[in-house]
């Protein structure tokens, strides 16, 4: 915990998700109290979108949190709001129409299940 996935239109290619990504994870001790061991993210190229009309210009990039259930609407809000403020911040490669969004959810605690080794 955090679950994290970067998902974004090929309009993208050139942005530095693994930076956004590390910023995403302070981003996550800083607002929910995780570890920042804890954090991990997918970064997925999306190649087959249809946005709004259908346009190839249409972009997007699009941010789910999952965190473990237990914190409150205010620290799932602050990291939601902080989140989008860093990733409109780092996604200047295109400006062309596009959508920036993010999702804070809950990982039900009592069913999320984790070994780590080494």
């Amino acid at each position: 915990m955090p679950q994290i996935t970067l998902e974004h239109s090929t309009h993208f290619d050139k942005a530095d998700f693994r930076k956004l990504a590390l910023e995403i994870h302070d981003l996550c001790v800083e607002h929910t109290g995780a570890t920042l061991e804890s954090c991990k993210t997918r970064i997925v190229r999306a190649d087959n979108l249809v946005i709004a009309d259908g346009s190839p210009d249409q972009a997007m990039v699009h941010c789910d949190v999952l965190i473990l259930s237990g914190r409150t609407q205010e620290q799932k809000t602050a990291l939601g709001e902080a989140t989008l403020k860093a990733m409109v911040a780092a996604l200047t490669q295109y400006d062309g129409p596009r959508q920036i969004t993010v999702e804070v959810g809950d990982l039900d605690k009592p069913n999320y299940h984790k070994v780590t080794a080494g």
